[in-house]
């Protein structure tokens, strides 16, 4: 009988730390600039996680790997899943982007821009033959940024499997820059929004004419190392980055970039960008679709709750969520990239799920 007590105490404890034991753990002080708490001592609805919790754990919202959590400045969820690890670098998708956006601001700050009116050729003086297209002469710093820059360019009509997708196609050429620069024209700039990751390798490299910098490099000194970003990764080709996808960082630090943003571009005191550049960047600029419009990379969505927030969208399921009105930075990293969409709930609803543990919403 005593051996078998024995046997059973130690599956138990096999049990709970196999990648289906999905009780919420504290997350821990790793002395990374990180405020850490608990849902109880801010008095968020433990049940209502712990039910969203087991749902993430049985696959309700497909191949999640991490959900963290920030409210009111302290982190209180940091969850992983399906055997991910906290140390493990997770590709952004096109959360990429969002950096161009906030670095374009702070090299405008810095004195290497002298604005987001700037035209896009002003910069590469290079592709000067280019101003004899009117529309293409006109493209500014801002079109890029806010998705109107009149390319003509479709990366969603045909999925990523198909080799005569534009996105597909694009990533195959050799000089990125040269493939972006040289689009076709469809739209007058600033009209009309078209998602478009060519935009993002032309902001990337106007950083790069204006500063001497890479992108990568730009970032390092002006944002990871400011803010205690260690490690990353980011991928590019013949010396051009892939800023519309290519990024990879730790969840916590995806985190901490998120936090930057609600805290209006402050980190423990230290400004890495102006408060200004913050609202600029959040300030809706053109309807996508009702009720969701575009700013410069990011999205404002106003929400069914009668208050707005911020997301960029990254695929496979990598969010960055921004709610000012419940002091709330939730970020999610996954992989759904081969999970038919009847087979799982949308993200959306993830986030839906998440903001109901807020007393604001009882």
């Amino acid at each position: 009988m005593k051996k078998i007590i024995g046997i059973l105490i130690i599956l138990s404890f096999i049990g709970c730390n196999t990648k289906n034991d999905c009780s919420y753990q504290k997350p821990i002080d790793i002395n990374d600039g990180l405020n850490v708490s608990t849902l109880k001592e801010h008095k968020l609805d433990t049940v209502v996680f712990n039910k969203l919790n087991q749902d993430i754990c049985n696959g309700k919202y497909g191949n999640i790997h991490s959900l963290l959590v920030i409210e009111n400045s302290d982190l209180v969820i940091e969850q992983y899943y399906n055997d991910w690890k906290k140390d493990k670098l997770h590709i952004l998708a096109s959360n990429t982007k969002s950096f161009n956006s906030l670095l374009i601001g702070v090299a405008i700050e810095q004195g290497y821009i002298k604005s987001v009116d700037q035209r896009m050729l002003d910069f590469f003086p290079e592709y000067k033959y280019l101003e004899k297209d009117t529309l293409k002469n006109k493209i500014t710093i801002k079109d890029l940024l806010t998705m109107t820059s009149g390319f003509k360019w479709d990366e969603h009509s045909l999925p990523v499997s198909d080799p005569n997708n534009m996105g597909v196609i694009f990533d195959k050429t050799e000089d990125w820059l040269k493939s972006a620069i040289t689009l076709e024209m469809d739209t007058i700039p600033g009209t009309k929004y078209v998602y478009s990751g060519p935009n993002n390798i032309v902001l990337s490299e106007i950083i790069k004419k204006a500063t001497g910098q890479n992108i990568a490099e730009f970032a390092e000194k002006y944002l990871f190392e400011p803010i205690g970003i260690k490690e990353y990764k980011w991928g590019k080709k013949n010396g051009v980055y892939d800023s519309g996808g290519g990024l990879l960082l730790k969840s916590r630090d995806i985190a901490k970039y998120g936090f930057l943003h609600f805290n209006k571009g402050k980190w423990n005191d230290k400004e890495i960008v102006s408060e200004k550049w913050i609202e600029e960047t959040f300030s809706p600029y053109i309807e996508i679709h009702n009720p969701v419009y575009g700013c410069y990379q990011w999205r404002m969505v106003k929400t069914e709750y009668g208050f707005n927030s911020w997301c960029i969208p990254g695929n496979g399921g990598q969010i960055i969520n921004i709610i000012p009105e419940l002091n709330m930075v939730i970020v999610i990293n996954a992989d759904n990239r081969k999970i038919p969409k009847d087979k799982r709930e949308p993200l959306e609803y993830l986030i839906k799920d998440i903001v109901k543990i807020h007393p604001k919403l009882k």
